[in-house]
């Protein structure tokens, strides 16, 4: 097997810091500053598939209360600071990991982290680390999504690695790879389908095969090598490329078709038991905010085709049990619940076909 070189400089060493008043998609650990806060009780309650407490915040609306709450903006702002935070302690991290965290702030929840290495491999901790989490699925299926940061260039490899012994089939990408000079992920993609179509990373080969650029998101399909057993498999890497440096976007539609497009190429895949596609993978920057409005918004959008009910407040509270810090912020929050409405108006109104 290729040894991989792990490149640590003290430069980037992860600094403890509270990130409480700000979006995590757009605060680099490197430039924060330390604040002291009162944080809200934690809870953690992933032993339940369904996510059944009777505790948790539930707002079901059917699609004529949708339209009416999606514009009360004081009523949304109450239910957001209702919901149940989770957090986690930095010394739930195995030891070594520090430097394939990219923010101090954002630690995978140990009960649903993401393993690469199946247990009886002899790994070692560091070995066995990647920042991210399962997700549960819009009928709780435990490993439906996987929501994880944006890959440094110390752990590329690990993320084809998780890529490839998760058999995933789907990746969306929601962060530039830099925001006002800061990176904000690794490049991991080959960078042409002509010219330079190739890129390895320890014992991975990824081949950009097509490249289609839409207005507001661009669809790759991709081809990754197993170079130890030169087995291969293809998978579509999906990219939203309107989220702003702040807030959210100002429309929803290429959201809503950003979503129907990747699912496009799951319809053999996560939660299919026909197929052999494993976890839909999510990630923006620290894997959190953005990452799970979408996710958020996904799940969202399945229930209501299937019941023409939503209910926000409760799926928000389901994912943030597996990954901390989903949603992060208020305005994250009301940007699900309009692209639930423009896309319930549509389908509703037969502008368009269920996902």
């Amino acid at each position: 097997m290729r040894k991989k070189g792990r490149s640590f400089n003290n430069r980037q060493r992860c600094i403890p810091v509270s990130l409480d008043d700000y979006s995590l998609d757009n605060v680099s650990v490197y430039n924060s500053t330390r604040r002291k806060s009162r944080q809200r009780a934690s809870k953690r309650s992933y032993g339940n598939p369904g996510f059944d407490d009777p505790t948790t915040p539930s707002h079901p609306l059917a699609f004529a209360s949708l339209s009416s709450f999606s514009q009360d903006r004081r009523g949304i702002e109450e239910e957001f600071g209702s919901l149940p935070t989770v957090s986690v302690k930095p010394d739930e991290l195995p030891v070594g990991v520090e430097d394939k965290n990219r923010y101090a702030n954002v630690i995978p929840i140990p009960e649903t982290r993401v393993r690469l290495c199946a247990p009886g491999e002899g790994a070692s901790p560091a070995d066995d680390y990647i920042n991210a989490n399962y997700v549960r699925g819009p009928k709780g299926e435990p490993k439906f999504y996987i929501a994880c940061q944006a890959p440094l260039q110390n752990t590329i490899e690990d993320f084809w690695r998780m890529i490839w012994t998760h058999q995933a089939k789907v990746i969306l990408m929601v962060t530039p790879l830099f925001e006002n000079s800061v990176e904000k992920c690794a490049d991991y993609l080959p960078p042409s389908e002509v010219l330079d179509c190739h890129r390895v990373f320890g014992d991975f080969q990824i081949t950009l095969k097509k490249r289609e650029v839409r207005e507001k998101y661009v669809i790759s399909s991709l081809q990754i090598k197993n170079l130890e057993t030169n087995l291969w498999r293809e998978l579509t890497h999906a990219w939203y490329t309107n989220w702003p440096i702040t807030g959210v976007p100002n429309e929803e539609n290429s959201l809503i078709a950003f979503l129907i497009e990747a699912r496009a190429h799951t319809r053999s895949g996560a939660g299919n038991s026909a197929g052999n596609a494993g976890p839909i993978i999510v990630h923006c920057s620290p894997g959190t905010g953005r990452t799970g409005t979408v996710i958020a918004c996904d799940i969202l959008i399945r229930h209501f085709e299937t019941s023409r009910n939503v209910d926000v407040p409760r799926v928000v509270s389901s994912v943030r049990q597996c990954r901390a810090g989903a949603v992060a912020t208020g305005q994250q929050y009301a940007f699900i619940y309009r692209v639930l409405n423009v896309y319930a108006t549509k389908l509703t109104g037969g502008a368009l076909d269920s996902i």
